[in-house]
């Protein structure tokens, strides 16, 4: 990335511009707490997913990096973590502090890039990384992510993917309005996910959503739910598939 600055500016603005769109109630829905307090193995949700994969973390140190307007800060803490969450936006993570606070939560709330988290060496049994890492640097993203992870702590990835070139450029037809994608932003290929949890051990790794889900959430959403089914039996029942799917989750270990 050739000027950082200018790109953390650039999300900084963008974010405030989401900040006061949002209008939702910041009071939890249990149900959505207890969706993700112990999801199955099998689940075909991406998040689901992710979730499962952090196993216990009740007492444990968690880092919600990139942590937005505090959703995924709010089920950690549900979950028993002692959570801190950094963003670049003042104007979400005051939303965040918001969110928790109402619920009778609590997280420390760094609005501070996520470069230089500020935060000891060594200090988060959990990184939850979920569809923040290809705003980024990844490798700026990468040292400090493993700067402040224990050994033996997981780091929890989430994040857009296209390995398909033809469906790359397919997407890249689709108009956006100004607000929804920066120009900084790109989803990930396998190969820089690689090279971003190098030196971690991969204990878990799933695709989700082929090109056909998206299509039917825009243009069928009733049947979206049932999409998102299909999905995971054809992933399962033939795997080579992957290389078409849009969603990558993977469960990292620092050994």
């Amino acid at each position: 990335m050739s000027d950082r600055s200018e790109y953390e500016l650039d999300e900084i603005r963008r974010s405030a511009i989401d900040a006061s769109r949002r209008t939702e109630s910041l009071q939890a829905d249990p149900g959505i707490i207890a969706r993700y307090s112990n999801p199955p193995e099998d689940t075909p949700f991406q998040l689901e997913y992710s979730y499962h994969l952090l196993g216990d973390v009740q007492g444990k140190t968690a880092l919600d990096y990139g942590c937005g307007a505090g959703e995924n800060s709010l089920i950690l803490a549900a979950r028993g973590a002692r959570v801190t969450g950094i963003d670049i936006s003042p104007d979400l993570v005051e939303i965040a502090r918001r969110r928790l606070e109402i619920n009778h939560f609590s997280a420390e709330f760094r609005a501070i890039s996520g470069y230089d988290t500020g935060l000891p060496d060594a200090s988060m049994d959990v990184v939850f990384c979920i569809a923040i890492l290809h705003h980024l640097d990844l490798e700026q993203a990468r040292r400090e992510v493993r700067r402040v992870l224990k050994p033996g702590g997981i780091l929890i990835v989430q994040e857009p993917v296209r390995d398909s070139r033809t469906y790359a450029f397919l997407r890249s037809l689709i108009p956006y309005s100004a607000h929804d994608n920066s120009e900084y932003e790109r989803p990930l290929r396998a190969e820089e996910i690689d090279t971003f949890a190098e030196g971690l051990q991969c204990e878990a790794k799933r695709r989700f959503n082929l090109p056909f889900v998206p299509v039917v959430r825009m243009t069928l959403p009733r049947l979206h739910i049932r999409a998102i089914r299909v999905d995971r039996w054809m992933l399962n029942t033939v795997p080579a598939l992957g290389h078409l799917a849009t969603v990558e989750v993977r469960k990292l270990r620092r050994v």
